[in-house]
């Protein structure tokens, strides 16, 4: 944490100053970054912006007396030095292909908790693209100084041959079956045999992707839930033959993590989507239907389940796109009706209005 000192009379800010409003002379940044705990509370309720719990509130001293109040999810006890803009690089590499919203909402998560990464991207627009985005979001609540240590950890990459040392890739690019096989067969040909490939699908098959690669027993599904930063779970596919020592190690990396895992089987959309998009489909019928609007169907789910958002404001967010490619696998995996996507969803998706990533879905966005 930046504080700002001046030469002559001592005196401290918490905020960047030219001259002392005391003595006008000269100001200097001493950039602090030792702190003693002296105090903590648990918080087990969420709040805007604080939906993960339980965190720990630290009330923090520096040598020269300075207090601050940090969050963190690890443990320290009263007496434990910190060291604010340290975060322990991992001894694992972990590369990610795809730069889209769960791609680089990956990439962000990893760099917060200390992993080295390596991100492909199909062009260079796309590497420009995501380091700002990353530094961005990473600024908001890091100093300059701690920004710059994570972004050191962070390679970009046009060439899939810069990914041969990673020791696991997660794939999250578009939720297409062909385009994913190429990704796997294109690392198939550069990585180390140790790496294993890890597909943030939401609803295609393990077994198909293992197919076209040099190491089916490496391969495995690995979905995040956007956004990355705030939603615990992970599903844990395995394909057919996908190792135990292949399962274990995502379980154990995904704890790492401070993720929740869960394990499933390969099947057409997992666990949550399996469930959850036949209800958002099921919600488009019942407004197509009249009984509802689009309003009252959210509100409805929202107040009498306790849901976080109703159906519509879930598509939006999902993208509309993405709904539909789910629904669609599951529709030609179990030819039942009930996964036959919904009229409106088509017609959104052949307008262009995806959701919350176009400006426009159901609901409109600034």
């Amino acid at each position: 944490m930046a504080v700002y000192q001046c030469k002559k009379c001592n005196k401290k800010w918490s905020y960047s100053i030219k001259k002392c409003i005391f003595c006008h002379e000269d100001v200097q940044e001493i950039n602090e970054t030792q702190y003693k705990v002296i105090g903590y509370t648990q918080v087990n309720v969420p709040s805007m912006g604080n939906e993960k719990t339980p965190y720990i509130e630290y009330l923090l001293e520096s040598a020269n007396g300075d207090r601050i109040i940090k969050k963190s999810f690890d443990s320290y006890r009263i007496g434990d030095i910190i060291t604010l803009n340290e975060k322990k690089k991992k001894d694992l590499i972990v590369g990610i292909v795809g730069t889209g919203q769960l791609g680089s909402g990956i990439a962000e998560y990893m760099l917060r908790n200390g992993y080295p990464i390596v991100i492909k991207s199909r062009s260079q627009d796309g590497s420009n693209e995501i380091i700002s985005k990353i530094t961005k979001n990473l600024s908001k609540d890091n100093t300059a100084e701690q920004v710059q240590y994570m972004l050191k950890n962070m390679k970009t990459t046009l060439n899939y041959a810069d990914m041969r040392d990673c020791d696991v890739i997660i794939e999250a690019v578009i939720e297409n079956i062909n385009t994913k096989k190429e990704v796997f067969k294109s690392l198939s040909s550069v990585c180390d045999k140790k790496t294993i490939f890890a597909s943030n699908t939401s609803s295609l098959s393990i077994d198909e992707l293992a197919k076209v690669t040099d190491r089916p027993d490496k391969v495995i599904g690995m979905h995040f839930f956007n956004p990355v930063s705030k939603m615990d779970l992970i599903e844990v596919v395995a394909g057919k033959k996908t190792s135990d020592d292949t399962k274990n190690f995502i379980i154990n990396f995904s704890k790492e993590l401070n993720k929740k895992p869960v394990t499933v089987n390969d099947s057409p959309g997992f666990i949550v989507n399996r469930l959850l998009l036949p209800q958002i489909n099921d919600a488009i019928k019942l407004y197509e239907s009249g009984i509802a609007s689009k309003e009252d169907i959210d509100s409805a789910m929202k107040l009498g389940l306790n849901h976080p958002m109703g159906p519509f404001a879930l598509a939006d967010l999902i993208g509309i796109d993405v709904c539909l490619l789910i629904l669609n696998t599951l529709y030609t995996s179990f030819k039942d009706d009930r996964y036959m996507p919904s009229k409106s969803l088509i017609e959104l998706f052949n307008q262009g209005k995806l959701g919350f990533k176009t400006g426009e879905g159901f609901y409109k966005y600034e």
